[in-house]
């Protein structure tokens, strides 16, 4: 089996929520655990942002008024707390492209400033293409970004090998065609993935 187009999430998979963020919520500004379901939950603005439909600061300011917290102060504490790199993904990334070739594709919902924030922790180079939700206006897991996915890069579904760290996202796919690895820590992922790169 050869792959020729890998896409992979972003958050849980390239970089990780960064703990940090929420205990400083939690004994800076008494916000309680938990509070990450606020955040991403469909309760709350994370859907109109992820979809493009609300701008990055409109969600934070929207979460700054239900936090009851100043908004400098929370787009402050993400913009230094928020994610870190999951780095023997990113190895295996660049191990992965260098011996096999695919194409390597970040697939996720996010809001529109992924792109900076790739740049600035110096991953703009892993990916050749990065299909952001915020941007065309579609979620993991409705079908229909991938099938945009599919048609970006044009690679039969059975070529392609989708990565994510949650498992609703992947029935979808799995329905294209696509195969599938939920990632669940690197350890059990690269040996999941084993028979995809051998």
């Amino acid at each position: 089996m050869t792959i020729e187009t890998l896409f992979l999430d972003i958050g849980g998979v390239i970089l990780d929520p960064d703990k940090r963020f929420w205990s400083r919520l939690e004994a800076e500004h008494g916000i309680p655990s938990g509070a990450e379901e606020l955040f991403y939950g469909e309760e709350g603005p994370w859907h109109a942002c992820k979809t493009g439909q609300i701008t990055y600061e409109d969600y934070v300011l929207q979460m700054a008024n239900r936090l009851g917290m100043e908004h400098s102060v929370l787009a402050a504490l993400r913009a230094e707390l928020e994610w870190v790199v999951i780095e023997p993904m990113v190895e295996w990334v660049r191990r992965v492209k260098a011996t096999y070739g695919p194409l390597i594709v970040a697939l996720s919902n996010a809001d529109t400033t992924l792109e900076e924030r790739l740049e600035t922790l110096h991953l703009t180079n892993l990916f050749d293409a990065v299909i952001n939700s915020a941007r065309v206006g579609l979620a993991k897991p409705d079908p229909e970004i991938y099938r945009l996915a599919l048609t970006y890069t044009q690679s039969p579904p059975g070529a392609c090998l989708f990565v994510d760290d949650r498992e609703r996202n992947m029935p979808p796919a799995q329905a294209l065609g696509i195969h599938t690895v939920v990632y669940r820590g690197f350890e059990n992922f690269s040996q999941a993935v084993n028979p995809y790169f051998a």
